[in-house]
């Protein structure tokens, strides 16, 4: 690729930029979106001025459909913990210290979530810090200085080239352009005869340029792959549609149709005056009064309570013109017909206060089929992220690599344990058929307990004070 190229997008991915700038604007909501002006809202009339639209702007409500949406699907995922499955003591530190900026385990994977269902263009790099950019350190303040492995994510912007090929064999990446820092650098991952090398590119004035090819080691070793990520429901390595999507898209068609009935409400509650048959102005001498441009003037009328209309001829009448609003219904059966959509594609999310009857078939298949996307976007978002912290093991501490479990929450919906389950349970216990660890965590995740409950710390607080309560024949 030439030099001049470096900081550009590939034009498969370049292509999608519209798209991610749309979907990201109606997710912030109706700030952002008003923000863009006629760019989503086309002015009511195309010859009106800077004023007049703005005005239209202000009228017109906004739906956030697509930010509600969006922050629904965040908490559904987000309502339990993650499951980090781990006995490293090194890896649980780093996940609470995991990404360039401090950010921990929990806090990056709410960032993946909903970065992958506005873009579904986002990626992991697991990486670590040259020695050489540290001084003083030491086995005891090496995590405190920052010298450690980490997991940076991007944004879909952010990423301008992942080409695939063979190694060994097998496919996978062997070229990937990130850009840092405000535009400010490039990234550039490659994989030279086998081996995995990095060189950075930065910004001088207009160009960028390039700085020499490293290779970095793990635990002595070149990596034979490039430590990248691509979290996406698709495994094709260009852009395909969010889960938010077609909600967004439905979402501005429904401004649109907002911004049509807004100004038909407008006109009807705004009767306009007219008046016709009066003579133009003239000065003392009986001539015309003109303007600068040589055209007639006439008198003004103001509009308000007590204002007297005086005319000189008797054949001017002056009358309000009042609009019918025939097209009113049209556009508010658009607008529900819409919102009835939007209901569909947020299911129960983005649903009415007062919804239309149906029937309760129907309300459990738009139940499955949230929970069914929602699963399958969580089982993508636990996997990519599992990858991830797998690769950053082979940094920190190799011998977990293999145990390592990771999994974010599937269980959307509230539903604690019935008293027979809950009775059902402690029997299974007390036979011996489970351990006092799993009967807690049935507890648990059955809602019954507390989500932040320590099992194992529960266990052995209930061991102690088991042992400091009195005997009954000491009663």
């Amino acid at each position: 690729m030439p030099i001049d190229d470096i900081s550009k997008a590939t034009p498969e991915i370049a292509k999608h930029h519209p798209r991610f700038v749309r979907n990201r604007d109606f997710a912030d909501g109706e700030e952002a979106v008003k923000a863009k002006k006629s760019i989503y809202l086309p002015a009511a009339n195309p010859a009106d001025d800077d004023a007049t639209y703005n005005s239209h702007l202000f009228r017109t409500r906004f739906f956030p459909a697509a930010s509600k949406t969006l922050q629904g699907w965040v908490g559904l995922i987000k309502r339990k913990p993650d499951q980090l499955g781990t006995k490293s003591e090194i890896i649980g530190t780093l996940c609470e210290l995991l990404t360039p900026d401090y950010l921990n385990l929990n806090e990056l994977t709410e960032w993946l979530i909903r970065e992958t269902l506005i873009t579904n263009f986002t990626g992991l790099l697991v990486d670590h810090p040259s020695r050489d950019e540290f001084t003083g350190l030491s086995a005891a303040n090496a995590f405190e200085q920052g010298y450690r492995p980490f997991i940076a994510g991007y944004t879909a912007e952010s990423i301008l080239e992942l080409k695939p090929g063979l190694v060994g064999g097998k496919r996978q990446l062997v070229r990937v352009r990130l850009m840092e820092q405000d535009c400010t650098r490039i990234r550039e991952l490659m994989v030279n005869q086998g081996i995995y090398q990095v060189r950075i590119w930065t910004k001088d004035g207009e160009a960028f340029i390039p700085g020499p090819i490293q290779t970095p080691l793990v635990n002595g070793k070149a990596l034979g792959e490039i430590p990248f990520v691509l979290v996406s429901t698709s495994e094709k390595l260009t852009p395909q549609p969010s889960l938010l999507q077609h909600v967004v898209d439905l979402n501005l068609q429904l401004y649109i149709q907002q911004g049509l009935l807004s100004n038909v409400h407008y006109t009807l509650s705004a009767p306009i005056p007219t008046i016709r048959g009066i003579s133009p102005l003239k000065d003392k001498d009986g001539g015309y009064v003109l303007d600068e441009n040589g055209q007639l003037q006439f008198p003004d009328f103001p509009v308000a309570p007590g204002s007297l209309w005086l005319f000189e001829s008797k054949d001017t009448v002056a009358e309000y013109l009042e609009f019918k609003g025939q097209g009113a219904a049209t556009l508010e059966n658009s607008v529900k017909e819409i919102k009835d959509e939007l209901r569909i594609a947020g299911h129960s999310i983005v649903a009415p206060d007062k919804p239309a009857p149906e029937a309760p078939e129907t309300q459990m298949i738009y139940r499955a089929a949230e929970m069914a996307i929602l699963a399958s976007f969580a089982r993508t978002i636990s996997a990519k992220m599992l990858r991830a912290l797998k690769l950053l093991a082979r940094w920190a501490d190799p011998a977990a690599e293999a145990d390592l479990t990771f999994s974010v929450n599937k269980d959307f919906v509230p539903q604690s344990l019935s008293p027979q389950a809950i009775s059902a349970l402690q029997g299974l216990w007390q036979a011996g058929a489970i351990t006092h660890d799993q009967l807690l965590l049935c507890l648990k995740d059955g809602e019954v307990l507390s989500p932040a409950l320590d099992v194992a710390a529960e266990i052995e607080a209930t061991k102690v004070e088991v042992a400091d309560r009195p005997s009954t024949e000491a009663l």
